[in-house]
């Protein structure tokens, strides 16, 4: 078993602790989840308009 398996909320470092994300890394998330989001987007909108 892993130790992070065995952390308690105590040993976890919280989030508000974390670095703020860099202009990259919030470029790459974009891009990532873009396709998903315009997907999802438009599925809802092909269901709300079929209603």
């Amino acid at each position: 078993m892993s130790t992070q398996a065995n952390a308690t909320a105590a040993d976890i470092e919280p989030r508000d602790e974390w670095p703020d994300p860099t202009d990259e890394q919030l470029a790459m998330i974009r891009r990532i989840l873009a396709p998903h989001i315009h997907q999802a987007r438009a599925d809802r909108g092909a269901e709300q308009s079929a209603a």
